[in-house]
């Protein structure tokens, strides 16, 4: 026992300490691809290491635990919280930390300058698609401070084309700084329908024959929940039956929820909450809808044609990467109700069209979209830093 302890120190000092960065506290799509890189970098050499909002850290237990993550619960009372931020230094500090890997502008804002200040080898971001919010709405949309806290940062990930064209056309970062790594899944939880599986989930959920539509996102303004419901409303004249699922949580629930009973939809749009049962929920879907008004690379519909599941989408930033009109799903217009809602009828009109796609969606999913991939492509950026790390240091 003393020996195997002896060389698991060993092996845990000869890994590189990468600790990744979050600030938002809402266990969302970039939180979810930060842990599923944190509980598999082990394997190639790299120590994994989180600093989080305390709630942030604890939704995304048990993964962490499991793979061994050291993590540093962190309050953000604002962006220049020199309190938190002194915690931030001590912690890289002392773990010797060999990357900072931050995820969204948020994140360098904070960590890039005391990651700077620890010695920290190299900083990196992970860009997860256009920070839509910030703009029109004065310093914040002029991208100058990003500009300034870009010098700190060595390199950038961006998970789609549109992400990089983002951080390019907007942000003006160098195309030499810049790695595009799609976002990843693990496909395997998504096998092919089970029939009973498939009728003893919708039971569950209180469906028999109707035709069932699926929406996994926050209940948020990004997500596009209210021009779902008004296409529901287009929709239901024709399919009078037709049931809606929303699965997430978020803070227009209540205002979503108003919606429905002025369209007299109430019962036809069920409020599931926060799932984590995903692969069951597709499984029992007819169809996933993504409404959003713009998104990085939906992680949502990388699931749903791995789960062999036809795609209605809006046509934003990297989700016609995944999403290829008449390919893999059907692209509409964003806050086109309208257009969602004949999309929507077009599938259920059509099986045939909706199995070819369906099936489509799934190979094309498979071959472009397995999280092993995305994280052999993270730990290779890794060891381009480490590396040119220690070259810096032998000279």
């Amino acid at each position: 026992m003393a020996n195997e302890s002896l060389n698991d120190r060993k092996l845990s000092a000869q890994r590189r300490p990468v600790l990744h960065l979050l600030t938002g506290r809402v266990f969302a799509g970039a939180e979810e691809h930060a842990l599923s890189i944190l509980t598999a970098i082990r394997e190639y050499g790299f120590e994994p290491c989180l600093a989080a909002p305390t709630t942030l850290i604890a939704a995304m237990e048990p993964g962490l635990s499991a793979a061994g993550v050291k993590c540093l619960p962190l309050e953000f009372s604002s962006r220049l919280d020199v309190l938190t931020g002194a915690r931030l230094l001590r912690f890289l500090r002392r773990e010797n930390i060999a990357i900072l890997h931050c995820h969204l502008f948020t994140a360098s804002l904070f960590g890039a300058g005391v990651a700077r200040m620890a010695g920290v080898g190299a900083v990196l971001e992970t860009c997860h698609g256009p920070e839509v919010w910030r703009m029109g709405k004065g310093l914040r949309s002029s991208f100058w401070v990003d500009r300034q806290i870009g010098r700190m940062v060595d390199k950038y990930i961006a998970v789609s084309h549109a992400a990089a064209h983002h951080l390019t056309a907007t942000k003006k970062v160098p195309k030499s700084k810049i790695s595009v790594i799609h976002n990843g899944r693990d496909l395997d939880r998504f096998g092919p329908t089970d029939t009973q599986r498939r009728i003893a989930t919708r039971g569950a959920l209180g469906l028999r024959d109707e035709p069932a539509i699926l929406t996994l996102a926050r209940l948020d303004d990004q997500k596009g929940h209210r021009h779902l419901i008004d296409a529901l409303a287009i929709a239901a004249r024709r399919q009078p039956n037709l049931v809606a699922l929303l699965a997430g949580e978020g803070p227009l629930e209540h205002r979503l929820r108003a919606q429905c009973a002025t369209l007299g939809l109430t019962d036809r749009v069920r409020f599931l909450g926060y799932r984590r049962d995903v692969p069951e929920l597709l499984e029992a879907a007819d169809m996933v809808v993504l409404p959003s008004l713009y998104e990085g690379l939906p992680l949502v519909a990388i699931e749903a044609l791995a789960a062999g599941r036809p795609m209605v989408a809006t046509e934003v930033d990297g989700t016609p990467e995944v999403v290829i009109h008449e390919r893999t799903g059907l692209l509409v217009p964003p806050a086109n109700s309208v257009a969602l809602a004949a999309a929507i009828e077009r599938l259920l009109d059509n099986p045939e069209l909706a199995s070819r796609l369906a099936a489509d969606g799934r190979k094309f999913a498979h071959e472009n979209f397995a999280v092993q991939r995305q994280i052999e492509q993270t730990a290779a950026l890794y060891s381009e830093l480490t590396g040119a790390r220690r070259e810096g240091e032998a000279a």
